[in-house]
């Protein structure tokens, strides 16, 4: 059954000890930028790691177009700095702070549409197979 009970509203998580980041619900046309990002690894020439590669382009992308304010990230002075596309990318090059973004805020939307997909009307056909017709050779 597919439960419609996603996010509609900003939320704050808090991602490391002091950091606490706004994220947008993640919608549809976020999910298909992002994945189209994802496309871009894939049709590129070097195929070295794509599986990272695009998993990491999938959840900057999203972090891009969700995160809209945080408090407890800073420049090297330790002043606190804007949310900026810049911004973002440094964050995301942070492994503990990248990996808790894909945990606490990809994973649960990815979760969803996999309910939602195994939800969905199945396909024409049948998954039995057909008896052998064929007639065995001499």
């Amino acid at each position: 059954m597919l439960k419609l009970s996603q996010p509609s509203e900003p939320f704050w998580l808090d991602v490391l000890p002091g950091v606490r980041i706004r994220f947008r619900p993640i919608t549809v046309a976020s999910m298909l930028v992002a994945r189209e990002v994802v496309g871009h690894v894939f049709r590129g020439e070097d195929q070295d790691d794509i599986g990272a590669r695009a998993n990491i382009a999938l959840v900057r992308e999203l972090a891009r177009r969700g995160i809209m304010e945080w408090e407890g990230i800073g420049d090297t002075e330790g002043q606190p700095i804007p949310v900026t596309r810049e911004a973002i990318d440094l964050l995301m090059e942070n492994w503990p702070a990248y990996d808790q973004i894909d945990n606490l805020y990809v994973a649960p939307a990815l979760a969803r549409d996999a309910e939602k997909n195994a939800s969905s009307s199945s396909s024409g056909g049948t998954s039995a197979e057909a008896p052998n017709t064929a007639t065995p050779a001499a």
